[in-house]
């Protein structure tokens, strides 16, 4: 019997200890989720064997030893029990992890109110142990494992595994839940280990010892084969990083580059070599402000994923744009211990975005703001004026008689025309002015915070350059001129109506002037 309860004992002890000095990297595999529980359940279980054999072996600390026993027995199951319930919650997501631990210490209230109510709490402790708790701790673990029998997440050697783990799982429960020390009532006095070992001819010990033997070497054998899946995976994911065409830095949790792939090289110019103990400063543009990094370190250093565009610079200067995504990476106590950095190279996209965004609001032919973006800063610029009490004017001006430049030297030398007066109006504007295109040969040109009357000196300006200017191929050009000022209590149809009936004024009114409603 020593020996039965040594290979039993080392059997589960061995299971536990697998279990526990694995890497704890694992357990983010669902097969190994909480399987440290599975592990501490062996390591007592198989103590608790070995103390049978210091029983045998010292029978006058008898006493200390059923007392070790009395404690030990019942921990190992509630571990098991334990082990059972979170992993049934994980796989259906049904009950909440409260809810388990009321029913946990429910069940595991009910054996010791039994025991304590008894004479010899002893024996009576070590039969409802295997009744109350080993028997659905057991049964829990083996039906947790065979749910997994048709997963498609798992190789067929681990589904074989799991199978044969599951029924041997739920073979140990019946030899160590139903047949119980012998005791003079109830079912211990008619199923229990001495009459298993009258009928069958051999000791229950050496049956639970095969299945706990059989338990060990499946163990060592799913978390062999879920190293091996994860090293796979490894390799699997390094090869994707060396062949993706996305950057890829990893840094230390001080920001020093610790690793950089193929794309990195291509896409900035610096080697590996070049890049390893130094930051990604060295491909920083300044094009942001600080406070853009400040929030890029505030977010990951919170555990969060930053990502965003991002100007950067590459190796010879040239700046490119960047879609980023940097994540924190975390060791098994949740310390942030690196980062990684993947970067997508949009540049193209970014330069057609805006090109897109130009077209939208700029002239093509004269490269002036257009309608569209004259109308969305007249709208700013008189919510401002009304808030702030700023004074807001217009200028409205039309090239006489262009049609007949069209007609008479084509629309080749109409468009220069054109062109050359945008010229002209950019020369006598301020920065801050905008002149727009507002339509064929009309312009507008926008002034805020300026007298009034600046406006009107603006037109007349505007005017006498154009009339004295000599316009290739066609010669003397003049415009006519239409000013309005903001009056706070109009709206802006209105503002715009009253301008265009001083263009028409000065257009009816003999043309090349200005007017001013």
């Amino acid at each position: 019997m020593l020996y039965i309860y040594f290979i039993y004992g080392l059997s589960f002890f061995s299971f536990g200890l697998a279990i526990l000095l694995y890497p704890k990297r694992l357990e983010e595999n669902s097969l190994l989720k909480n399987i440290w529980l599975l592990g501490l359940f062996g390591i007592v279980h198989g103590a608790t064997e070995w103390i049978e054999i210091f029983k045998i072996v010292e029978p006058s600390n008898l006493d200390v030893f059923n007392l070790l026993n009395f404690i030990l027995i019942p921990i190992s199951f509630l571990f098991l029990f334990y082990f059972g319930l979170v992993s049934l919650i994980d796989y259906y997501k049904k009950l909440s992890y409260s809810h388990i631990i009321i029913i946990f210490m429910l069940w595991a209230i009910i054996p010791l109110l039994i025991t304590l109510s008894s004479h010899d709490i002893y024996l009576t402790g070590n039969i409802y142990a295997r009744y109350l708790l080993a028997i659905p701790a057991t049964f829990l673990t083996a039906y947790r494992y065979y749910l997994y029998k048709n997963s498609h997440t798992f190789s067929e050697d681990q589904k074989r595994y799991l199978l044969l783990f599951s029924i041997t799982f739920l073979i140990y429960g019946f030899l160590s839940g139903f047949i119980v020390p012998a005791a003079p009532t109830g079912m211990a006095s008619i199923i229990n280990t001495a009459t298993f070992q009258e009928y069958i001819g051999l000791p229950i010990q050496l049956f639970r010892a095969t299945c706990a033997f059989i338990l060990a070497y499946i163990s060592i054998a799913l978390l062999r084969t879920s190293r091996l899946e994860v090293e796979s995976q490894l390799i699997q994911l390094s090869k994707a990083l060396e062949v993706s065409g996305d950057s890829v830095i990893i840094t230390d949790r001080n920001g020093i580059i610790l690793y950089t792939n193929p794309a990195f090289e291509q896409q900035t110019g610096f080697t590996k070599e070049e890049a390893y103990g130094k930051t990604p400063v060295i491909i920083k543009s300044g094009a942001q402000q600080q406070s853009f990094y400040e929030d890029l370190w505030v977010t990951i250093l919170n555990g969060d994923t930053f990502r965003s565009y991002i100007i950067n610079k590459k190796k010879d200067g040239e700046l490119y744009y960047e879609y980023k995504a940097i994540a924190p990476i975390t060791n098994n106590k949740g310390q942030i211990v690196s980062f990684v950095s993947t970067g997508k190279d949009v540049t193209e996209h970014m330069l057609l975005e805006q090109k897109y965004e130009q077209l939208a609001s700029v002239d093509t032919l004269t490269e002036i703001a257009n309608r569209m973006k004259f109308d969305e800063v007249l709208k700013y610029s008189v919510d401002r004026a009304k808030r702030y009490n700023i004074e807001l004017s217009v200028i409205l001006f039309d090239i006489d008689n262009f049609k007949k430049v069209n007609d008479t030297y084509g629309h080749l030398i109409g468009d220069d025309v054109l062109k050359k007066i945008v010229q002209i109006g950019k020369e006598n504007i301020r920065e801050s002015d905008l002149i727009a295109r507002w339509g064929g040969e009309e312009f507008m040109i926008l002034q805020t915070d300026i007298p009034s009357k600046e406006a009107l000196v603006l037109a007349e300006r505007l005017r006498q350059a154009i009339e004295s200017h000599i316009f290739k191929d066609v010669g003397k050009v003049t415009a006519s001129f239409g000013v309005a000022t903001f009056r706070n209590d109009e709206k802006t149809d209105s503002f715009l109506k009253r301008v265009d009936d001083a263009l028409y004024s000065a257009k009816t009114s003999g043309k090349n002037k200005v007017v001013v409603v």
